[in-house]
């Protein structure tokens, strides 16, 4: 079962996170700090069907709401078969369905209208008919009783709200009225009489049956449910010894079990050959796939034991160091590895959560995080909070949901990041777009360069050289803006360079004009402009294409200029540019309107020329 979306109601500060919608493999929370990251991912472990939600999850202001979590799930359409016809029902389902399962404080499944309709589960008709006839033959009891009072007992409303309470009454009536029938003089009216009350218990228990049905769905749906696992901290430190007395119990050893293929039984037994043999299995398994995930320095996690301690050492140069001697990242590093890899192997299903990995990390470090988290996202989603723009990748950006707060609306979710105009929100993001850039100039193919204003040129004609197919061989390069340019042109020539400089039709195109052609002694030539008339490079797509496929709202309403707008809406452009790249990328469908398509081919096509 994979995870859809999430939400979040009356938890801590959040009133209504909204809908967040998770990817297959990674999903990321960023924000800055007090905007609810981690109240989200205890939500969710609070979703878990083997606890509770805490009692401090309850908000402080208003304490008469409680909290409310809904996960809904895509679920195998065999899945859904079983379940059914372990509860009675004859369902068959060939397709896959979405199940939204809600969880109310403190511990309370629910399962949505949606649901039940996608799943046929409440029959309203069904349970109308049986009301009906209970209601029909009570009505006629009641004649009855009202002719011989005698008979004793009280006939009981229709309460369809309480069903077992109904039926306990209807079960008394027949208790005191059995004994009496005696005193009912007319034959016909003394049989019915008790037919009726007959017929009326066997429809209440139809009508529990019906409304069961919820209770049963869930309770056998709650064995598929994935376990949610949280890990805030790991500052539980990768132990130096484990007694003997204490491998059964521990841990640490039952995670290195599912991780290396430890066996306490091996270690623990008489054959000297057996334990030597599975002492060297297990130190080849266990650093074969570590080494993949901590590239800092050579160095390798050994296990050895003696007849009383299992111990760990973590090997730099051939010398042995205590876990605990290794510096606090290392330490973090390898709790960190051990945990998650164990949870993303075991045979039960998981969904792995975790708050701020990586805080003790430097930048490279941080990158080998994400390496195994892409790793064990394999078998099982994995959902992470971060601030750190070395965890996101400028490629991935759908990965991402900011988390922001404001006072009035408490924790929100965007799954379009680009929707928030958050400078301070969005900085980790613009960071990592930054951070991919200023790697790029490293990779140039030192022929045909192009120098361009700003990162969003960059990602725009990076996009429309994939969909024109034509003139691949042109190398976008950020140029720092209009009047930074001549450096990194210069920088360029002096590696060999054919360069040329792109600028948008604006004052700053003329006035880097004059300064490349007086002070650089740059070719007038090997200037161009995005545009003939004034604009920038946003100002090639038709409004239409602008609103559809870049900010991707159709509706939004303006009547100046894309660029003109993108000024006014506090919208970062920069964002925007590298999402659209990231759709072209991801090979998703877009129709570009025929005047979108040629105003780009133009501009390439003209750069191309030039440097023929």
């Amino acid at each position: 079962m994979k995870i859809i979306k999430f939400r979040i109601k009356h938890y801590k500060s959040i009133i209504d996170s909204g809908d967040c919608y998770l990817t297959n493999s990674v999903t990321i929370l960023a924000g800055k700090n007090e905007s609810g990251k981690t109240s989200i991912l205890e939500a969710l472990e609070d979703f878990d069907t083997e606890v509770e939600i805490k009692p401090e999850a309850r908000p402080i202001k208003d304490k008469d709401v409680i909290p409310e979590i809904s996960v809904t799930f895509d679920v195998e359409g065999n899945t859904l078969t079983k379940i059914f016809n372990e509860i009675g029902l004859d369902k068959n389902f060939t397709k896959n369905v979405y199940i939204e399962i809600i969880k109310y404080f403190p511990n309370q499944f629910t399962i949505s209208d949606v649901t039940k309709e996608a799943l046929n589960i409440e029959n309203t008709t069904q349970l109308k008919e049986v009301q009906s006839i209970i209601e029909k033959e009570l009505k006629e009891v009641q004649t009855i009783h009202k002719k011989y009072p005698q008979i004793g007992g009280s006939i009981p409303s229709a309460d369809f709200e309480n069903t077992s309470n109904f039926k306990t009454l209807v079960t008394q009536l027949k208790n005191q009225t059995t004994p009496n029938l005696a005193q009912i003089s007319d034959t016909d009216e003394k049989e019915k009489f008790a037919q009726k009350i007959e017929i009326i218990l066997e429809n209440v228990t139809e009508l529990e049956n019906l409304s069961n049905i919820e209770k049963h769905f869930i309770d056998e749906l709650k064995q598929y449910i994935p376990n949610f696992i949280l890990f805030n901290s790991f500052e539980d430190i990768f132990p130096n010894k484990i007694p003997f007395a204490e491998l059964e119990k521990n841990e640490w050893i039952k995670d290195l079990s599912i991780v290396s293929d430890l066996k306490i039984d091996t270690i623990k037994g008489i054959e000297d050959r057996d334990k030597t043999k599975h002492k060297d299995d297990v130190n080849i398994k266990l650093n074969d796939d570590y080494k993949k995930f901590w590239t800092q320095d050579i160095s390798n996690l050994s296990i050895d034991w003696d007849s009383e301690h299992l111990y760990f050492w973590v090997k730099e140069d051939g010398y042995p160091y205590e876990p605990s001697l290794r510096s606090k990242g290392r330490q973090w590093h390898l709790a960190f590895y051990i945990k998650i890899t164990a949870r993303a192997k075991e045979s039960v299903p998981n969904i792995i959560l975790i708050d701020e990995p990586g805080l003790f990390l430097h930048a490279k470090a941080q990158r080998n995080i994400l390496d195994k988290l892409e790793n064990s996202a394999k078998a099982a989603q994995v959902i992470f909070s971060t601030h750190s723009p070395y965890l996101l990748e400028a490629e991935k950006l759908d990965r991402i949901r900011l988390i922001h707060r404001t006072k009035s609306t408490g924790t929100k979710i965007d799954n379009k990041i680009h929707a928030l105009a958050d400078k301070e929100t969005l900085t980790p993001i613009l960071t990592a777009i930054g951070l991919e850039l200023n790697d790029g100039i490293q990779n140039i193919d030192k022929v045909k360069n192009i120098v361009v204003e700003g990162p969003s040129d960059v990602f725009y004609f990076q996009a429309f050289s994939k969909i024109l197919t034509e003139n691949n061989d042109l190398n976008y390069i950020f140029g720092g803006g209009a009047g930074n340019m001549p450096f990194v042109g210069t920088i360029l020539q002096g590696w060999g360079c054919s360069v040329l400089y792109l600028y948008d039709n604006d004052q700053g195109k003329d006035d880097g004009e004059k300064n490349l052609t007086k002070n650089w002694l740059v070719n007038k030539e090997l200037i161009e402009s995005v545009l003939n008339e004034k604009g920038s490079v946003e100002d090639l797509f038709t409004e239409n294409d602008f609103k559809n496929h870049v900010l991707g709202n159709e509706k939004t309403n303006y009547s100046s200029s894309n660029s003109e707008y993108l000024k006014k809406s506090k919208k970062d452009k920069v964002l925007i540019s590298r999402l659209f790249l990231q759709k072209i990328e991801n090979d998703e469908k877009i129709n570009l309107e025929e005047q979108t398509f040629n105003n780009f081919k133009s501009v390439i096509e003209k750069i191309a020329e030039k440097f023929k």
